[in-house]
C-alpha cells in the first residue's frame, strides 16, 4: 500500500481534493463543531428521518467502562433534560411511532448511531421535537443513578440472550483476527461482572468525554423545508458548548503477521461448518477518505 500511496500522491503536488457532495444535500458546521446534512425528499410524503452519528464506540472504553458505550445507548431512552424518564418514547408513541420500528440506536466498535426512522409529520412541530430529542442525545442525557440500576437487569438479559453458538464463536475468533490488540477483547456488551458493579460515574465520564459536537453529525432527510430545518438546527443546538481541550481518540493497531494464522473454533451447539479466509492490509489514511485516490486504493486492495 505504501508504494501505491506514493504513486497516487505523485499525480500532483497537493493532497487530492475531497469528492463533491451531492448538491441537493445542504451541509454545514456549527461554531461548536457539530456537522449537519439536510436533504429534501418528498417520497414518502409527510415523513422524515433523523440520525445522530457519534464518532466513538466501545473501543474507546477504559477498563472500568467495559460495556458502557452500549449501556449509554440504552440510557438515552431513560431520561434527558427535556424528556424525563420515558418521555422520549412516550412522545414518539403519541404520534404513531414505535420503539424498535421507528425509534432505535446501535453501538459499534467505532461508532454509535441514534435514529428516528420514517417519522410521521402529523403536524409542523414534529420536526422541532425530533430535533430536540437529538439535541438531548447529543449533550443532555441525565444518566440518573436510579435509572442506571433499573437498566442493569435489561442489559444483563440482553447479554444472556446473545449467548449462543454464533456469539461464542465470534468472541473466540477475535484473538486470531486482532492478536493482542484491544480489538480482540472488545465485545461491545461488556463483561457480566462490570455490568453488575460499575459506578454511575464511569458511565457519566464516558458520556462527557466522547459525546461532544466535534465528534457528532446530524442528518435530516424527508418531506421537509431545508431552509427551515437548517435554521432550527442552528437555534436548537446553539446551547451546546464547544469542548475545551477535547480528548483525542486512542489509536489501536492490529499487529501484522508474516506467516498465516490458522484457527479451528468449535462449539457444542454449532450446527454448520464454515471456512473463512481473511487478508489484512494497512488502514487507508483518513486524509484520503472520500477522494478519488482513496477509492482507487480501496479497489486495488
Amino acid at each position: 500500500m505504501a508504494g501505491l500511496l506514493a504513486a497516487t500522491l505523485s499525480w500532483g503536488q497537493q493532497m487530492p481534493e475531497q469528492l463533491p457532495i451531492d448538491p441537493s444535500i445542504r451541509t454545514g458546521k456549527l461554531e461548536n463543531g457539530l456537522t449537519y446534512f439536510i436533504r429534501h425528499n418528498e417520497k414518502p410524503a409527510d415523513r422524515a428521518e433523523f440520525y445522530l452519528a457519534t464518532n466513538v464506540g466501545a473501543i474507546q472504553e477504559t477498563p472500568d467502562q467495559d460495556g458502557l458505550a452500549h449501556f449509554l445507548e440504552h440510557m438515552c431512552f431513560n431520561g434527558t433534560k427535556n424528556f424525563p424518564e420515558k418521555g422520549i418514547l412516550n412522545w414518539l408513541e403519541s404520534i404513531g411511532a414505535s420503539f424498535g420500528g421507528n425509534v432505535n440506536a446501535s453501538t459499534g466498535v467505532e461508532q454509535t448511531i441514534y435514529l428516528l426512522n420514517n417519522i410521521p409529520l402529523i403536524r409542523p412541530t414534529v420536526v422541532d421535537t425530533c430535533l430536540l430529542i437529538m439535541h438531548d442525545y447529543s449533550h443532555f442525557v441525565t444518566c440518573d443513578p436510579v435509572e442506571i440500576e433499573k437498566e442493569r437487569g435489561v442489559i444483563l438479559e440482553e447479554k444472556r440472550s446473545r449467548d449462543n453458538a454464533g456469539w461464542r464463536i465470534n468472541v473466540a475468533t477475535k484473538p486470531y483476527l486482532f492478536g493482542d490488540s484491544k480489538y480482540a477483547g472488545c465485545t461491545i456488551i461488556g463483561s457480566e461482572e462490570n455490568l453488575k458493579t460499575f459506578k454511575p460515574e464511569s458511565l457519566k465520564n464516558f458520556y462527557k468525554t466522547w459525546y461532544r459536537p466535534d465528534m457528532q453529525a446530524l442528518i435530516v432527510i424527508g418531506d421537509i423545508d431545508v431552509d427551515e430545518v437548517e435554521a432550527k438546527i442552528k437555534s436548537t443546538f446553539a446551547d451546546i458548548p464547544a469542548t475545551v481541550d477535547p480528548k483525542q481518540k486512542d489509536v489501536h493497531v492490529i499487529p501484522a503477521n508474516k506467516e498465516p494464522i490458522i484457527g479451528i473454533i468449535t462449539d457444542p451447539e454449532a450446527n454448520s461448518l464454515e471456512y473463512e479466509l481473511i487478508w489484512k492490509r494497512e488502514r487507508l489514511p483518513e486524509i484520503l477518505a472520500n477522494t478519488q485516490v482513496g477509492i482507487v486504493m480501496d479497489l486495488c486492495n
